[in-house]
């Protein structure tokens, strides 16, 4: 007889499941199942208000949200493949359902039907993976005074290692740890795998990032943009379509080995690119990182393996081209919500696809100094305006949950642009 749940947390004396979700505005939420309960709750699932799902980073509801105190609730229910233990936390990653069924404003439910359609209608199965970027921070400062690629980060780091043992034994295949531009600097690659599956990882590596820093005393800090004049940090999204087992982004005939699908789903990236924006680098701080000449993409634009452009067809391992030929998408960062990341990535490369679009030619330059070349939105304002007038992919993603959205990063970008900033004061004090 296998072991049940309750019995599974007691034998690592956990006391409570973390029934977990990610709100529209990317923030990892939950709910506890105390242990004794906890086999009663996975089959009922636990009542949250709908008001979350209208809530802000600033943890009040949008005023224009959809959603308030006075709406019912809605049930998170745990997909048991998800759950995970790291003692002394245990989290399961939940479906929203209402009524029994998967919720419109769920994002996770959503890619997941959208990822059986298309498996059901086209034969694809879509994989992916994240880089994961982050800073080490001890009293608001980087952890360390490593450099780029500086092997002393390695020599004594006693949270890099500990984090590496945990997230392996969770399940999560981290194939490259890099010590990253700016000091306590950090990037985690994690193996490609189904879709679904790799925006969970994204949900967990967070949690479990966190709670083993935070035992030390330090702060994981997924902030794009943390500090001033230093480098920011992003979470690029590694993507490819795939059918009975073979890569159909993969053409070795073609001089950078991509299909003519491939190129097709680029089109559709950049096609959609400007509302795109407003979707993967969802909050004010996210542009401090989008700026020319900081490694972070500012041009609509794609290259071989070009890290000036918005997206780059990367050089694949040798003797590995027909099965790491993928599609880089280099704007999205971890104050993100994955789910919304891939959902909105594929039906934007989908529609590539299906209206045969062309990307012209690559640009294989420095793309910073492109004058002719068009850029990506400049701040959250601009980039939710583009999202708002781009009426296919907000039918192709759900009109509704757009919306809102929308709604609640609008809220976001109101409160920031009331605050008077430390910079403000200090240049306009004297006038």
């Amino acid at each position: 007889m296998s072991q049940s749940i309750k019995d599974k947390l007691r034998s690592y004396n956990v006391e409570i499941l973390r029934f977990t979700w990610v709100g529209l505005d990317g923030v990892i939420r939950s709910k506890g199942a105390q242990v004794s309960h906890v086999e009663e709750l996975i089959r009922t699932g636990i009542g949250v208000t709908k008001a979350m799902f209208s809530f802000t980073p600033m943890d009040i509801i949008s005023p224009y949200g959809s959603f308030g105190p006075q709406d019912e609730d809605v049930f998170i229910v745990p997909d048991l493949s998800t759950l995970t233990v790291f003692p002394p936390s245990a989290i399961v990653i939940c479906e929203v359902r209402d009524k029994g069924k998967p919720w419109e404003f769920d994002l996770r439910s959503k890619l997941n039907a959208r990822l059986e359609k298309l498996k059901e209608e086209e034969g694809y199965d879509v994989r992916s993976s994240f880089e994961m970027e982050f800073y080490l921070v001890k009293d608001r400062k980087p952890y360390d005074d490593a450099r780029c690629f500086d092997s002393s980060a390695f020599y004594n780091n006693p949270i890099i290692s500990e984090m590496i043992k945990v997230l392996t034994n969770s399940g999560i295949d981290i194939i490259r740890v890099i010590k990253e531009y700016g000091p306590g600097q950090y990037e985690f690659d994690i193996v490609h795998k189904n879709s679904l599956r790799s925006a969970d990882e994204v949900v967990i590596f967070k949690e479990i990032t966190k709670q083993i820093a935070l035992s030390k005393g330090i702060e994981v800090n997924f902030m794009p943009k943390p500090f001033n004049k230093l480098p920011g940090s992003g979470m690029h999204l590694n993507i490819s379509l795939w059918r009975e087992g073979k890569n159909v982004f993969y053409d070795p005939k073609d001089k950078y080995g991509l299909s003519e699908l491939g190129y097709n789903f680029i089109a559709g990236l950049l096609e959609h690119a400007k509302a795109l924006t407003a979707l993967v680098a969802p909050t004010v701080n996210s542009y401090k990182r989008l700026v020319p000449g900081s490694w972070a993409p500012t041009k609509i634009s794609y290259g071989y393996n070009n890290k000036s452009t918005m997206i780059r067809i990367p050089t694949p391992y040798p003797t590995m081209e027909s099965h790491d030929r993928r599609v880089e998408y280099r704007v999205p960062d971890a104050s993100s919500n994955p789910y919304l990341v891939i959902l909105a990535v594929l039906e934007a490369g989908l529609d590539g696809i299906e209206r045969g679009l062309k990307p012209g030619n690559p640009v294989n330059e420095n793309a910073y100094l492109r004058k002719d070349i068009e850029d990506i939105p400049r701040n959250l304002r601009e980039a939710l305006r583009e999202l708002d007038r781009d009426n296919r992919l907000k039918e192709r993603i759900g009109e509704q949950v757009v919306r809102e959205f929308i709604n609640i990063k609008s809220a976001e970008v109101e409160e920031f642009e009331s605050i008077v900033t430390d910079w403000e004061y200090e240049v306009y004090r004297k006038i």
